[in-house]
């Protein structure tokens, strides 16, 4: 069954300007971290970031986005569901919690090697940090707030959805 959320009814899914602004801001946070791994020549980290995101795409998509009620729609999560959907075949089944621990490893070393590995060049570990973070409330105050408010299935019970809803309540209006 589709959301009927204000949202996905206005706009048929996710508000496609938030997600343009959250596509720009995670291309400006790898080309910062390429950019700038390279640049200070910190290998082990820049090999940690590249693997991250290679596993990223790989395990957790075909544990998770296969597996989602979202395959080949538009998500609030970046769009994975689409994305997955040119990559992984439909799964059926139950989404595995150790797919889930997985898209936390995997996201933690993404966000995080960069960022240790920019610690000798603080300009560019500060706009690495500004576009992580633009990244990051994005994620939260637009797909997180919406399984926090809108899902019933494994999605409402994400810790993500629960921290959501312990700041801010269930069913607070946040206009974005």
């Amino acid at each position: 069954m589709a959301c009927e959320c204000a949202e996905c009814v206005e706009h048929g899914g996710p508000n496609p300007t938030i997600m343009k602004v959250r596509f720009m801001a995670v291309f400006a946070q790898i080309g910062v971290a390429l950019y700038g791994l390279v640049k200070e020549r910190s290998w082990k980290a820049l090999g940690a970031f590249v693997g991250s995101f290679i596993f990223f795409w790989t395990v957790p998509r075909y544990l998770i986005c296969a597996r989602c009620d979202n395959y080949g729609k538009e998500c609030y999560s970046l769009y994975l569901g689409k994305l997955t959907s040119r990559i992984w075949p439909k799964q059926e089944g139950e989404i595995p919690k150790v797919g889930m621990a997985l898209e936390v490893i995997t996201l933690g070393t993404f966000a995080n090697a960069p960022a240790i590995g920019l610690l000798k060049n603080r300009k560019l570990l500060a706009l690495y940090m500004l576009f992580s973070n633009i990244t990051m409330v994005t994620q939260f105050f637009h797909a997180c707030r919406h399984c926090a408010r809108y899902a019933t299935d494994w999605r409402s019970e994400c810790p993500s959805a629960r921290t959501y809803r312990r700041f801010f309540g269930v069913g607070r209006e946040i206009a974005m």
